[in-house]
């Protein structure tokens, strides 16, 4: 059975517009790209039902709570991208902090320490979940179909059941500590061995969580008897968390106005902080212009990997003030000033690695996965939004059928900074009350010469999705126009010291060891989704090297 079918169970319907085999984009007058088959083909019911772009991906949400939970869910957070004639909107419903938190995740209440790897998981790790709140957010502003209507296939697929796709069960078989829980070995297991791809599971506890959030709207997520379960399953965990009824009723996702960057003559859209991956990607993209690379083509040459690596090092180095824009403000048109560019470019030398930049300051937290989609309606609304429980299965700690986000890792890991000169100052990304961790994820929509919207792209995969969104922007920028193309092209980047490239770039391994980088071969599947607009159409494409898929309607 091919990848394809396993994740979607059948062959696709007569009025889907999809490649199966996943080497074509998919065209029509609406589209969507998504991690998964099914959340794709949610989304696009409701398209063809006449929804808005938004009535889509709040279909593709839930559905990727089911049948793609180790990326995302109702139990995380989100940022969603919408633009629809000339309103340009940020929703951002990112999880947050408690009301009541520690200093820093190490250390308990008692003042005792925590081991390290004890303080990645477990319900202390826990925030306030805000993708769902967000999402109903946006369906106020921007839907048209009835919210009800949204959670059907979803809770089908829940019910009913759904194939195991490949990449659930490689996350699985990669992370053999989920396996241990409770939840997942009644889930997704044989006497502890993962079930193999296209067993169809059922997940009756989320069926009925969606139930009751189709009939009741967000409020069931964060008031009533599936908000009791996550406060029971919070604090009754070996690391007990904090969450109390109020911290979840009190969430409100927050309207922020979205970044802008230009990309050639086009102009980009982009989260903002406290997402800064868009904010790097557009660090990268100055930096690279400085050297003479203003676009890529399909495959990369040595001399083009090194700046990429050199210019995704330097972006790194500058995220120390990124934080939460209510606890603390970074002045991002300095960051992104023409001269500050051209300053910190001339530190890349353009023939050799440097050995030492300038130091950046904050804690690296790679690994985690998160998911992304892409939607546009036939009408010209247009929806980026990634979306996350941070880590592969977030917290590892189930409610009502549902994985909880561990994103309170995403905190710094020590709230005080020392300087060599003893000097103390508090790191901004520091834990308090009710506030949003720092995060790379970068939701895209690139808008033409004429201000219309181009191209939509996101990514998930932690730190490399700045390398991911800066690569595919500067693939756009280069005229690449097949989506799919676009998204099979290898990657090459840096985020921790280590330049990593794809297999297929193997052969630059010994150029890029001559100039003093420690190159690293393997596959990136961070799931990258890509729409892009033109000739009337909607031309989407999902990451092969997860489950992604685009389908337009035919």
């Amino acid at each position: 059975m091919s990848s394809f079918a396993t994740a979607f169970g059948r062959a696709p319907d007569s009025w889907i517009n999809t490649d199966p085999a996943r080497r074509m984009p998919a065209s029509g007058r609406a589209a969507v790209a998504t991690a998964n088959p099914l959340a794709s083909r949610a989304a696009l019911l409701m398209l063809r039902a006449g929804g808005a772009a938004v009535d889509a991906a709040v279909a593709a949400q839930a559905a990727l709570s089911v049948v793609e939970p180790n990326a995302s869910g109702i139990g995380g957070g989100a940022m969603i991208l919408v633009h629809d004639g000339d309103r340009q909107l940020c929703l951002d419903g990112l999880a947050r902090a408690p009301a009541r938190v520690t200093a820093r995740l190490a250390t308990d209440f008692d003042g005792r320490s925590v081991p390290a790897e004890r303080a990645m998981y477990g319900g202390r790790t826990v925030g306030v979940p805000g993708a769902l709140m967000a999402l109903e957010h946006a369906h106020r502003r921007f839907g048209r179909l009835p919210w009800s209507d949204l959670f059907t296939p979803a809770i089908e697929l829940a019910a009913e059941g759904f194939p195991l796709s490949p990449y659930l069960w490689r996350a699985l078989q990669e992370n053999p500590a989920v396996r241990d829980t409770r939840f997942a070995r009644a889930q997704y297991c044989d006497a502890g061995v993962v079930l193999p791809p296209g067993t169809v599971r059922r997940n009756p506890a989320l069926a009925a969580s969606l139930a009751a959030i189709a009939a009741d709207g967000a409020a069931a997520l964060h008031e009533g008897p599936l908000a009791e379960a996550i406060i029971r399953a919070t604090a009754d965990d070996p690391f007990p968390g904090t969450l109390t009824p109020a911290d979840l009723a009190g969430y409100r996702p927050v309207e922020r106005k979205p970044l802008h960057f230009p990309l050639g003559d086009m102009m980009v859209l982009a989260g903002p902080l406290p997402a800064y991956g868009g904010l790097a990607a557009a660090q990268m993209i100055g930096f690279l212009r400085h050297h003479g690379v203003a676009e890529l083509g399909a495959t990369l040459s040595a001399d083009e990997i090194h700046l990429l690596a050199e210019a995704g090092r330097l972006a790194i180095m500058d995220r120390w003030p990124y934080a939460d824009p209510d606890f603390a403000i970074a002045d991002i048109a300095q960051l992104l000033d023409p001269a500050y560019l051209a300053s910190r470019a001339a530190l890349i030398d353009p023939q050799r690695r440097s050995n030492r930049f300038p130091p950046g300051r904050g804690r690296e937290l790679g690994g985690s996965q998160t998911s992304h989609l892409c939607v546009a309606d036939a009408r010209g609304q247009v929806v980026s939004m990634t979306t996350t429980i941070n880590q592969n299965f977030g917290s590892r700690v189930e409610a009502g059928g549902l994985w909880l986000n561990n994103v309170m890792t995403n905190f710094a890991a020590e709230p005080v900074l020392r300087g060599r000169s003893g000097r103390e100052w508090r790191d901004p990304n520091a834990l308090a009350p009710h506030k949003r961790a720092r995060t790379t994820i970068a939701p895209v929509i690139v808008l033409d010469a004429t201000g219309r919207p181009f191209a939509a792209l996101g990514s998930g995969g932690g730190f490399r999705i700045i390398g991911y969104v800066a690569n595919a922007l500067l693939r756009l920028a280069g005229g690449m126009r097949d989506p799919q193309a676009l998204l099979d092209a290898p990657h090459a980047l840096n985020w921790n010291g280590v330049t990593e490239i794809e297999p297929e770039l193997e052969h630059h391994a010994r150029a890029l060891a001559e100039r003093g980088h420690w190159p690293h071969v393997r596959r990136m599947d961070g799931g990258t989704q890509c729409l892009i607009l033109a000739d009337g159409l909607v031309h989407a494409a999902g990451d092969r090297r997860r489950d992604g898929v685009g389908m337009a309607l035919a």
